[in-house]
């Protein structure tokens, strides 16, 4: 599923630190806009949200907030068009010489990496989703390509014997599960830990920390984990 992120440009420049209703100068109001918008559509619901509610929300005028986007679904289009990294990771790297192991890494990686850096906890944006098909449509679709993708990943990896035998849909499955769950993770850290994990401390750690899971509990041989894992992370830029 598409993950909600904020990294579409406007058409036009626009200065940071615009004055709120409150007289106080904020950061930049298109991404505050856009993060209002995400939290208001996963509390209300996408049709019971308002362009009057995100503008207050945020402190702008109405008009402030129409400079930026001209409509309400103007709004929901950037939130589900600007996140697709994982998905993109897997069509770039899939039909190369990439290692299925290697693929296979880089998109969980990266899919972990969008979710923790997203407006939302995944689970509160896939509730939402389900319980709008047709308004979340295309956030479903992307879902459903990323799922695909990766039992692709999976299938040639036990083709190749990099990973042990598995049903590759359920395996994906369990993939998911360990993702979506260590992002939730480090958006929400249990309340008895007196110390967050080092594993959690931040985005990029969590995303190590779930993808080598995940691929850990696959390969065939799992000392060839490190290896895998400092390639996946050279294939994205990483290292």
């Amino acid at each position: 599923m598409t993950r909600t992120s904020t990294k579409d440009s406007p058409a036009q420049p626009r200065a940071v630190g615009r004055p709120r209703r409150t007289g106080a100068a904020g950061g930049d109001p298109r991404q505050e806009i856009l993060d209002a918008a995400a939290r208001l559509f996963a509390e209300r619901g996408y049709a019971a949200t308002t362009m009057t509610e995100v503008a207050r929300t945020v402190g702008l005028g109405q008009s402030s907030v129409y400079y930026w986007f001209s409509s309400k679904e103007e709004l929901l289009r950037a939130l589900v068009s600007a996140n697709r990294e994982s998905l993109e990771v897997a069509e770039r790297l899939s039909g190369g010489a990439t290692p299925p192991a290697v693929h296979l890494y880089a998109v969980l990686h990266t899919d972990v990496l969008q979710m923790c850096r997203g407006a939302l906890d995944f689970y509160d944006l896939e509730r939402v989703a389900r319980s709008q098909p047709e308004t979340f449509a295309e956030i479903l679709d992307d879902y459903g390509r990323l799922r695909a993708a990766l039992e692709e990943i999976v299938a040639a990896g036990i083709a190749s014997g990099d990973f042990v035998a598995a049903d590759a849909r359920i395996a994906v499955v369990a993939c998911l599960a360990q993702t979506e769950g260590v992002q939730h993770r480090f958006r929400t850290p249990t309340p008895d830990a007196a110390d967050r994990p080092a594993a959690l401390a931040d985005a990029s750690a969590a995303a190590r920390l779930a993808a080598a899971t995940a691929l850990r509990a696959l390969l065939a041989d799992p000392s060839s984990a490190p290896e895998v894992e400092a390639a996946a992370l050279a294939e994205l830029g990483e290292v």
